[in-house]
């Protein structure tokens, strides 16, 4: 992914929200979105862009690089509504 592509990416992908009441610069997090993993295994991300067949988690610490193939989407997408987070893939002509 080059840095441009990851630049955007992080850009789009910025799980952040304005809050009422507070100055127009203040971001509060949205809680955090559960990946799903066929093994069944999950993990907590805040930062991430679908590119491809591939999601990339942009934490603080490292780039991660995941293959589609590893996640269990339905579960994905299911626990994603539980927590009233959305979890949606790019549709054919997003995210590329």
């Amino acid at each position: 992914m080059s840095k441009e592509c990851a630049s955007r990416a992080i850009k789009m992908s910025m799980r952040t929200q304005r809050h009422r009441g507070t100055s127009p610069n203040a971001l509060i997090p949205l809680p955090a979105t559960v990946l799903v993993f066929r093994d069944q295994h999950k993990q907590e991300i805040q930062n991430y862009a679908i590119v491809g067949q591939t999601l990339w988690n942009f934490s603080p610490q490292h780039t991660e690089k995941i293959p589609l193939s590893q996640i269990d989407l339905p579960a994905t997408t299911k626990a994603n509504d539980e927590r009233g987070v959305d979890f949606r893939l790019p549709g054919a002509n997003e995210g590329q």
